[in-house]
């Protein structure tokens, strides 16, 4: 795929911040993908077990969608499995 030199330019301008936001969100979708890959279940599925759209589920999974801590544990709940692990480093005193 032929990369476009206009996006690069805009890449690079993308507050650090937010590119850790992105990334983190494309996590927890390939987190969600990866369990129902694992337990042979579709979108749709997914969907249904939360009383959700098909058309939701699918902007969810995208990773552009900024995940609620309400939405993760519900889908934590649904699935029977852990979307997020949540390690801290002890702060520097």
């Amino acid at each position: 795929m032929k990369r476009s030199r206009i996006i690069d330019e805009r890449r690079r301008h993308v507050d650090p911040e937010v590119k850790e936001r992105v990334a983190l969100s494309f996590q927890i979708v390939d987190r969600i993908h990866e369990i129902l890959t694992a337990r042979g279940l579709r979108q749709k599925d997914l969907a249904m077990m939360l009383g959700k759209s098909e058309a939701e589920i699918s902007k969810w999974m995208r990773g552009t969608h900024n995940f609620t801590i309400d939405t993760v544990v519900t889908i934590e709940e649904a699935l029977n499995a852990p979307v997020l692990q949540v390690c801290h480093e002890a702060p520097n005193a």
